[in-house]
């Protein structure tokens, strides 16, 4: 990650916000943010009902601590992907952080798709849970503590969604280990969040970008709940490699928002 970056004064607002909610949280002796998140929902959502979990996630992102969700922007993007993908699709998320990105692509996705949700933090587990469950969404959702490298070597199946959404030093190693684990195959959607200039996964990017697997597109975006800019890279899995193309930049389309 380029923290430098958050220096820029396009990020600087953001970087000293977020700063100073993160010392005033180590002063009280507060509990982690997922957790001080999920306690806001089960106060404040409707349970039983995805849009309001997601909503009153959003409400406390943006009037009392910044979240690294999803976030509404990439709401339609999630929707776009839907429909691109089978009624009963198999999701692989890395990340769960608070279950935003897994109440939203359950909710969207529909009844009959499953979701295998992955996250080195057992605190951040349970959160997603709890959060998962007040939207009415647990039979869709599975949820797995442990270090991505590990739990992705002991999955099996196909997926027709694949998440990254975690470390992103992990995007390229974890992918890979998809790929030899033979749980991705042709038309399979490989979608990276938070792959733009400040967080700088390169040798993510390289790889898909080149590998000669993967047919690509870079969508310009925002990071959650701020105009900071950054991108979200949409990787689909080819039938076979084709020849790389090293010079030739991916299709660069409109922002996710």
């Amino acid at each position: 990650m380029q923290w430098w970056r958050f220096l820029h004064p396009s990020a600087l607002v953001f970087t000293l916000k977020t700063s100073s909610q993160a010392l005033i949280d180590k002063a009280r002796q507060a509990p982690p943010r997922t957790v001080q998140a999920t306690r806001f929902v089960a106060e404040h959502a409707r349970s039983g009902d995805p849009l309001s979990v997601l909503q009153t996630l959003d409400r406390f992102a943006r009037e009392e601590r910044w979240l690294m969700s999803v976030g509404p922007d990439k709401g339609p993007l999630i929707a776009e992907l839907a429909e691109r993908v089978p009624p009963d699709a198999r999701v692989l998320e890395l990340g769960s952080y608070c279950g935003y990105s897994a109440v939203m692509m359950a909710s969207t996705l529909g009844p009959q798709a499953n979701i295998i949700s992955v996250d080195i933090d057992a605190t951040a587990i349970e959160c997603a849970r709890q959060n998962v469950e007040m939207a009415g969404l647990s039979s869709q959702v599975t949820f797995i503590q442990g270090p991505s490298s590990r739990i992705v070597s002991t999955l099996t199946g196909h997926f027709d969604l694949v998440f990254l959404d975690h470390w992103k030093d992990l995007y390229k190693d974890d992918l890979q280990t998809i790929e030899e684990r033979g749980l991705i195959g042709s038309g399979s959607i490989v979608v990276a969040d938070n792959v733009g200039e400040i967080f700088a996964p390169q040798k993510f990017l390289e790889y898909v970008r080149n590998c000669g697997l993967y047919d690509c597109e870079h969508r310009r975006a925002t990071i959650e709940y701020t105009q900071v800019p950054d991108a979200v890279e949409i990787a689909v899995y080819r039938s076979a490699p084709v020849e790389s193309k090293s010079q030739a930049a991916p299709n660069d389309t409109s922002p996710a928002a």
